[in-house]
């Protein structure tokens, strides 16, 4: 009987693990397709917000990619 108990409370446990959430594809912005600067973070928030139909969602991760002239939202649209 107190195997099956035991038994029993591991299943619980194992069944109630969370699933990885889906990823987000990022969002990339340019200037028009033009590169941003790098101190143009709050227009390229606003062009982002605009490609997402309403917002974006910002992280700590976000950055502005030197080589291509754009910002780079990873968790991609709200």
């Amino acid at each position: 009987m107190a195997l099956a108990l035991s038994v029993l409370a591991q299943a619980a446990c194992v069944a109630t693990v969370p699933s990885v959430p889906a990823m987000r594809e990022p969002v990339r912005v340019t200037n028009g397709g033009q590169p941003f600067q790098m101190w143009e973070g709050a227009l390229a928030r606003k062009v982002a917000d605009a490609a997402c139909g309403g917002k974006v969602r910002v992280s700590i991760y976000d950055r502005f990619d030197r080589a291509t002239g754009e910002w780079v939202y990873r968790e991609g649209c709200a």
